[in-house]
């Protein structure tokens, strides 16, 4: 959820490694790579629950997965909200299941992140702004009605039909007096 709004069809949450957290260790200081996302389309997951991987570090080694996650790291959770090209923090909260067990210590001590663990959260809320549309960390940009970061909206008025439009050459092509 971003405030009280449940996530659209068209957004994605995304899972991170994250690589400084703060002195008592409840709020991530510096991201890490995306370790998973899913596009949050409850339609198409199994149930209406859907699923978001948290992939480890490999083995091997190898560098595509360098900084991925290792047991005892937790993940970090973003929501990347379509609409406005905007990224959320979010706070899990509720009960977390994993496989059998129920863990109520709250974030982030119930996801330490195992190898083949499967955790079940209850919510994602969100309700401040990780990256703006422009890139800017805590920054307050957003998509505008004609798709501009930090835009004011349509400019062109139709005072025949009430539309405003984003551009002149559609204002002129669809603007017109009789």
């Amino acid at each position: 959820m971003i405030d009280s709004n449940l996530v659209e069809a068209d957004d994605w949450v995304g899972t991170f490694n994250c690589e400084k957290w703060d002195a008592d260790s409840t709020a991530c200081e510096k991201l890490g790579p995306c370790v998973g996302a899913r596009k949050w389309n409850t339609a198409r997951c199994g149930g209406g629950v859907c699923d978001l991987p948290a992939m480890g570090d490999g083995l091997d080694g190898a560098p595509e997965t360098l900084g991925y996650l290792q047991s005892g790291n937790y993940p970090v959770y973003l929501i990347y909200d379509n609409s406005l090209g905007v990224y959320y923090k979010t706070i899990p909260s509720g009960d977390v299941k994993m496989q059998s067990d129920v863990c109520r210590n709250g974030y982030p001590f119930c996801y330490e992140w195992k190898n083949f663990a499967f955790f079940f959260v209850e919510n994602l809320h969100s309700m401040h702004v990780y990256m703006d549309c422009a890139g800017q960390l805590g920054g307050s940009k957003i998509l505008d009605d004609c798709g501009i970061c930090g835009g004011e909206g349509p400019q062109y008025k139709c005072e025949e039909n009430g539309i405003s439009y984003c551009t002149e050459y559609k204002y002129q092509q669809e603007c017109k007096t009789y």
